[in-house]
């Protein structure tokens, strides 16, 4: 491909990522940064956070999460749930609330990403993820439902 555009190089990411070759996708990634830096986006970001989700990497999704705050998309909402799932999934649960309470706005995704990753099965905070969810509806104009144990949250 002689002039690949952003869509072009997400495209290979997401394309390695979903199917299995995801040290291809750190290769297209790495490749991105070095030749195509201005082509870097919110869904290039995205992809990568999921994929050290998955991988449980910890070291590239702390290195992409430097270089998502250099690139200034530490605030984007589409951004943040894949945030907030790698730090809940690699057990890292107040790296993830610190995050979360930073972002400037927040959707019910981030509130439901957050409250999954307080969850008993993770790490037995079944008691703050109730906190959260009523803090986080304190301070915007929605509702959500969340059941614990049957129990129907209003």
């Amino acid at each position: 491909m002689p002039f690949p555009d952003g869509a072009s190089w997400n495209l290979a990411i997401s394309g390695y990522a979903n199917y299995g070759s995801s040290t291809d996708a750190v290769g297209v990634y790495k490749l991105t940064l070095k030749d195509a830096v201005m082509n870097l986006n919110q869904n290039t970001f995205s992809t990568m956070l999921i994929l050290c989700s998955n991988c449980r990497w910890m070291d590239l999704g702390r290195q992409i999460h430097g270089q998502i705050l250099k690139f200034g998309f530490g605030s984007y909402v589409f951004v943040g749930c894949p945030f907030l799932n790698m730090y809940a999934k690699l057990g890292l649960i107040f790296h993830a609330k610190g995050y979360n309470d930073e972002m400037p706005e927040r959707n019910v995704v981030m509130c439901n990403t957050m409250i999954t990753g307080l969850m008993p099965e993770r790490h037995g905070m079944v008691e703050e993820s109730k906190g959260e969810r009523f803090h986080f509806l304190d301070n915007h104009d929605f509702r959500a439902n969340v059941e614990w144990d049957g129990e129907r949250g209003s």
